[in-house]
């Protein structure tokens, strides 16, 4: 079903049906996202309000932190009341390692945003958990795979669901018009030509004077004319942000953008012109001003008031993407949704389920980076353009101005924009798996003659091995121009997609010889999406490469007690058995900790030993990542953690001998990404072998899981991150509101319990902060 056609009302329906037929008492909703999670646990805690239904979104830590939540589900009772339970694949994954028996009680799997099957090493966890899952679930059970961008929904549905599956097929319901529209700047003044019938040959009309350059004040000793939007290589740049200014007065307007960094650009350059007298009213004129002001000043707490993040959210241009802080991400959202603000700069997190409804999508370029976007992620950005019930029709406008230059001859990146319209070019939903069989390249793309067995078996090579076996590779094929580092560098990138392979392997050994496991294996291989899409060469191979896998953690750990204990870290065998031995050695000295940063201190040799980050391990000056990860646990301030870094004039490797300066956004995925969530898992490991089966649930745990906690979330106090957790969800907000507690008089660690007595403290202190954050408070 394509974006704006519906699903969340057809999920909504769905399991109405399924908890008033009485055919179950839990049902699961399984996103992607831990964004997407949040707005699917609220949408659907309206429409259930009043009923007998509990919809519980389990947090994303690693952590045996949902005991408490699902008790009534973890027995072997069915429950008495209906559960819906909304969380990520990971966290899924972690819950059923940890308590098979949930599996008993669930009549109803809803997977959204069902088309991740191919995204990397997430694509491989997604698609053994739902491979796991379908093997446990009763026969009785209902499996629902939602998405808007499957071409090859069929043979996704056969493999999951069985012979003959259920296929809703919406393609064809488009229920709101857009137009389409691609910038011209031949001439002084630019245009905008409309291609409406759908034929390319020739526009269908145009809008004369669209672009118009301004002239800018210069500063100091310039002396070079500026306008804007400027013409050259990078005007694409300017017309998008230009393009999006002026349509911001007729309704929301996303500029997507394929990099992170070209959408801080734009911000940055929208700060740039409007400094120098840009004479078009920014968009904050025609958005809410209170929301504007109480951005700017969420914006202002987390990165300075001379950010490029707090000026141009002052301006009314806000950035949103993989780096964007949580909380601001999720107040910019609600922002767009309420109409409250006009104008977003974003990259392919606007197309990742999250429901923002704008009018107008501009188009800086068709590549995310160096690849050209992917049709079905572009129809689904599309699909936010003109959203169902909000607007009539929707606008997607093409702003660099080289797409029609030599039009009609149609140059390269015409022909990638008009294939990117047409939904029938939309790529068939594949399998990351696959791609570990797919052939090694040379530097210009050529694939590599090297014989699939060898090429599995190297995926099981470390150190010495691995650096010999790449030896030979280049010695035996002198004509590609090959490095051993290159190599050993494609080799390891794979070995990390081999991970997911392992632990879930792990996980269903089983108690029988490895001579009994071995014919398993291959069945397991068979129960795969991988399996179900390819040809027979590589079924073969498949199945070769679940044996490689099964005989490299036999050799490893050939006990299939502790392979099980091994699958509930969700790490590979090898890197789990790092983790026991280095826990084994330190047990005692482990119990004995007591603070945050007693236990950073203990820990961090085993992060540069396991976790594979180049910010982590390559920074120079070596300590800089430690001293990072204190402050983040300590609760500072993005601000202050950027500025650290570069104080120390920190610098990253880059290449194979440079190095560059470590940048704003290295820091901000360093923080949320190695430490919140790589670093977080190796904690997770820590508690599985320091306290035994029941992990971080046991007694005697609690510094070790405020630990996790605190590296998860950078934040300093248990009452700090069970604020965040209950939906305030960003760092600074979340610490106000527990100092202010604490400052009134309450002791506790746990924030619901203070609303009680305190609702009146946590709502005069959410009235500084964006209107999401009061909107949650209302729900609690």
């Amino acid at each position: 079903m394509p974006t704006s056609a519906g699903k969340t009302r057809s999920v909504e329906v769905i399991l109405r049906g399924a908890f008033l037929a009485d055919r179950t008492r839990v049902a699961i909703l399984v996103a992607p996202f831990r964004a997407l999670c949040h707005e699917i646990a609220g949408s659907l805690r309206l429409a259930f309000k009043g009923e007998d239904v509990k919809v519980n979104e389990l947090s994303d830590a690693l952590q045996l932190d949902f005991v408490d939540q699902l008790a009534e589900l973890l027995g072997a009772v069915a429950p008495a009341t209906r559960n819906l339970l909304v969380l990520t694949p990971e966290k899924l994954l972690y819950v059923l390692r940890q308590e098979p028996s949930l599996v008993a009680h669930i009549g109803l799997v809803v997977y959204d945003e069902g088309h991740q099957f191919d995204t990397g090493a997430r694509g491989i966890t997604y698609e053994l958990l739902l491979t796991e899952i379908k093997s446990l679930l009763q026969e009785a059970a209902q499996t629902v795979l939602i998405s808007a961008v499957i071409t090859n929904a069929t043979a996704v549905g056969t493999w999951l669901i069985g012979a003959e599956p259920n296929v809703v097929d919406g393609t064809g319901l488009l229920s709101t018009a857009r137009s389409v529209a691609f910038a011209r700047w031949a001439e002084q003044r630019g245009q905008l030509l409309f291609f409406e019938s759908g034929a390319y040959e020739q526009s269908d009309y145009f809008v004369p004077r669209a672009i118009e350059a301004q002239e800018l004040q210069l500063r100091g000793k310039e002396r070079k004319v500026r306008f804007f939007p400027e013409k050259g290589d990078d005007s694409w740049k300017d017309v998008s942000l230009y393009l999006g200014i002026r349509l911001a007065p007729s309704g929301a307007v996303a500029v997507f953008c394929g990099r992170k960094d070209t959408a801080s650009g734009l911000a940055e350059r929208a700060v740039e012109v409007y400094g120098r007298g840009f004479a078009l009213p920014p968009p904050a004129t025609v958005s809410n001003a209170a929301e504007i002001q109480t951005l700017t000043h969420l914006a202002t707490m987390h990165f300075g008031a001379e950010s490029t993040v707090a000026q141009a959210a002052a301006l009314g241009v806000f950035v949103h993407h993989g780096t964007t802080p949580q909380g601001l991400r999720l107040a910019i959202e609600h922002a767009m949704q309420r109409e409250l603000i006009k104008l977003v700069v974003c990259t392919s997190t606007l197309a990742q389920g999250v429901n923002l409804p704008i009018r107008y999508l501009i188009v800086s370029g068709v590549n995310q980076g160096e690849d050209q976007i992917k049709t079905r992620d572009f129809q689904n950005l599309m699909g936010r353009a003109g959203r169902a019930g909000m607007h009539t029709e929707g606008l997607v406008l093409f702003a660099d101005p080289r797409v029609v230059d030599r039009w009609p001859a149609r140059d390269w990146r015409m022909n990638a924009a008009i294939g990117l319209m047409q939904p029938e070019n939309a790529e068939a939903t594949s399998s990351s798996l696959l791609t570990l069989l797919a052939p090694l390249t040379s530097p210009e793309g050529i694939s590599l003659p090297l014989a699939t067995d060898a090429l599995l078996a190297a995926y099981f090579l470390r150190g010495e091995q691995l650096s010999a076996w790449a030896d030979e590779v280049v010695a035996a094929l002198p004509q590609y121009g090959l490095k051993q580092v290159d190599v050993i560098k494609a080799i390891s990138k794979r070995q990390k997609l081999v991970t997911a392979l392992e632990s879930y392997l792990m996980a269903n050994r089983g108690a029988e010889s490895f001579e009994e496991l071995t014919p398993r294996v291959r069945l397991l291989a068979q129960s795969t999406l991988a399996h179900a899409l390819a040809d027979e060469g590589s079924k073969a191979a498949l199945g070769r490469l679940f044996e490689l896998a099964a005989a490299h953690i036999e050799q490893v750990l050939p006990d299939p007690a502790r392979q099980a204990t091994y699958a509930k870290t969700l790490l590979g065998v090898l890197d789990a058995a790092r983790v026991e031995a280095w826990v084994s050695e330190r047990a005692e000295l482990l119990r004995a900790l007591t603070t945050n940063d007693e236990w950073l201190r203990a820990v961090w040799s085993l992060f540069l030993e396991v976790v594979d980050n180049k910010i982590l391990t390559g920074t120079e000056p070596p300590e800089v990542p430690f001293q990072l990860a204190q402050g983040w646990i300590q609760g500072s301030t993005y601000q202050g953690l950027i500025a650290f870094a570069k104080a120390t004039e920190a610098t990253k490797p880059w290449g194979e001998k440079r190095r560059r300066k470590v940048s704003d956004a290295d820091v901000l995925d360093f923080l949320e990404g190695c430490l919140g969530f790589d670093c977080s898992l190796v904690v997770a490991a820590i508690g599985q072998f320091l306290f035994g089966a029941t992990g971080l649930n046991s007694e005697g745990t609690a510094s070790l899981t405020e630990f996790q906690k605190a590296l998860k979330y950078g934040l300093p106090s248990k009452l700090a991150v069970s604020v965040y957790e209950a939906g305030l969800a960003d760092r600074f907000i979340a610490y106000d509101v527990a100092l202010s507690l604490s400052l009134f008089g309450y002791a506790g660690h746990h924030f619901i319990p203070a609303l009680a007595e305190h609702r009146d403290v946590v709502s005069e202190v959410l009235q500084r902060y964006p209107s999401y954050f009061t909107d949650v408070l209302q729900g609690l």
